[in-house]
């Protein structure tokens, strides 16, 4: 069974008619099964920065409606384009010019992205032709998105499976708690199942760490595949467009679905150290995105993946 997660933007309505509605928070989440495929649709409550930001980290395509050139939109391209998502769709108006639109895209990850009006069976029928790259083959590692408590099941995780294969009855360790978890058991759209495979959304019961323990961005995985960490060096990359000089300062840091307020500390040519008052869990591969919440216009500063630690 083939799973896809996909962010949808700037269209409220439209995340539900796609799919039927799961959990709700600061995010939306509507699920959509058909014969072969698992959608997973995912969309920021009133367009606010940080959920969109965690949001972007982790899906495998977008579908960005643009009614009008607002700068919101603007901002929600560049975004995507610093987590280098290259799969989707841009959703237009009838009789729309297309000139303007590809002119934006031109130079982004988005260059590829279809541009189509807003048909929900036609998005549909365009993400049943993407199919992401899985790994299969590296140890298993779970992105948590939310946690609470279940009566008579006991403590419950939904996430996706990033990497690996999840087994039932796995021994992991939850980060950034670093304790030692067991997974207890595995549902997928309601259904129990022994093992679940890079790319699908889970439910795990878990045992060993209580639901606040393991809130959003929390990580399961073997205890040498993530890093654990309060200064990170990044190599950056800065936004083109972001006008204003970047400085020591505090600002704002997304790395897989955590956001937490880190101080820029060190400016290098191509690099620098943000410094976080609470550990931040992360892979090698992690790419973060820095923001200015407290901008008047652009907020995304730039994005940058961790160097290899001393």
């Amino acid at each position: 069974m083939k799973n896809l997660a996909v962010g949808v933007f700037h269209d409220d309505l439209l995340s539900r008619e796609l799919g039927k509605k799961g959990t709700e928070s600061d995010i939306l989440m509507c699920n959509k099964k058909t014969d072969d495929e698992i959608f997973t649709f995912l969309s920021p409550v009133e367009d606010k920065l940080s959920p969109k930001s965690q949001i972007m980290s982790g899906i495998d395509a977008a579908v960005v409606s643009v009614g009008s050139f607002t700068p919101e939109v603007g901002e929600t391209i560049l975004m995507l384009d610093a987590f280098g998502i290259s799969k989707g769709i841009i959703v237009v108006p009838p009789y729309t010019d297309m000139t303007p639109i590809q002119k934006l895209l031109k130079g982004t990850s988005l260059a590829s992205f279809q541009i189509q009006e807003r048909d929900p069976a036609g998005i549909v029928n365009h993400l049943h032709t993407i199919t992401p790259q899985r790994d299969l083959s590296s140890a298993p590692v779970v992105m948590i998105d939310h946690s609470f408590s279940v009566k008579g099941v006991g403590e419950v995780i939904l996430g996706f499976v990033k990497k690996g294969i999840l087994h039932k009855h796995d021994t992991l360790q939850l980060f950034p708690a670093n304790k030692e978890i067991i997974v207890r058991s595995i549902q997928m759209q309601d259904a129990d199942f022994d093992e679940a495979e890079a790319g699908s959304r889970v439910g795990l019961a878990i045992k060993g760490a209580t639901a606040e323990e393991m809130k959003r961005g929390s990580i399961l995985c073997k205890t040498d595949s993530a890093t654990l960490r309060s200064t990170i060096t990044l190599s950056f990359t800065k936004n083109r467009f972001y006008s204003e000089e970047i400085r020591q300062g505090l600002f704002h840091v997304t790395a897989g679905m955590q956001t937490a307020p880190a101080n820029i500390t060190k400016i290098n040519n191509g690099s620098l150290t943000v410094e976080s008052e609470k550990a931040l869990v992360y892979m090698q591969d992690t790419r973060m995105l820095l923001m200015n919440l407290n901008a008047k216009k652009l907020h995304v500063m730039g994005h940058g993946t961790p160097l290899q630690s001393p």
